[in-house]
């Protein structure tokens, strides 16, 4: 009888094994390049609102004044001089579940930067904080008395 060439199964499972390893680690460093690119994409998108409702106080547009609301899952763009969550007019944005809001620490205890006409300063300045769990990272946001944000 001839000897036959084949593979054996042990070899076969230790190919489809190492194919699958190979094709698992990319497939985690990307997810995790996703969750960073989320978070990193959440504070610059936050931080352009901040500005632009800050921006709108100073040009006098409406003649009110304008503000974000923060709270964990989402943050909302206002207007006027107190937050009204039953408003019509109001904008939500909703972070993804890998990113929230955490560590509120506005002047007078509240979750509200108002920004006042006609030169945006605000009453509510002080710090808060974008978070993401899933990769430990973490942003601390300064809004200041002037308006200006530092993060």
């Amino acid at each position: 009888m001839k000897n036959k060439k084949a593979f054996t199964v042990l070899e076969i499972i230790l190919v489809v094994g190492l194919f699958a390893v190979m094709l698992l680690i990319p497939l985690l460093y990307t997810q995790s390049s996703q969750v960073r690119f989320d978070f990193y994409t959440q504070v610059s998108n936050l931080v352009s609102y901040i500005r632009q409702e800050h921006g709108e106080t100073v040009s006098g547009k409406g003649n009110i004044n304008h503000g974000v609301h923060l709270s964990a899952g989402n943050y909302v763009i206002f207007s006027g001089l107190n937050f009204n969550p039953a408003d019509p007019a109001n904008v939500v944005i909703t972070l993804p579940p890998t990113v929230i809001i955490r560590n509120i620490h506005l002047y007078g205890g509240g979750s509200d930067i108002i920004f006042s006409k006609p030169f945006g300063e605000t009453a509510t300045n002080g710090t808060f904080e974008l978070f993401s769990p899933q990769q430990n990272l973490s942003m601390p946001i300064e809004v200041s008395s002037l308006g200006t944000i530092n993060y």
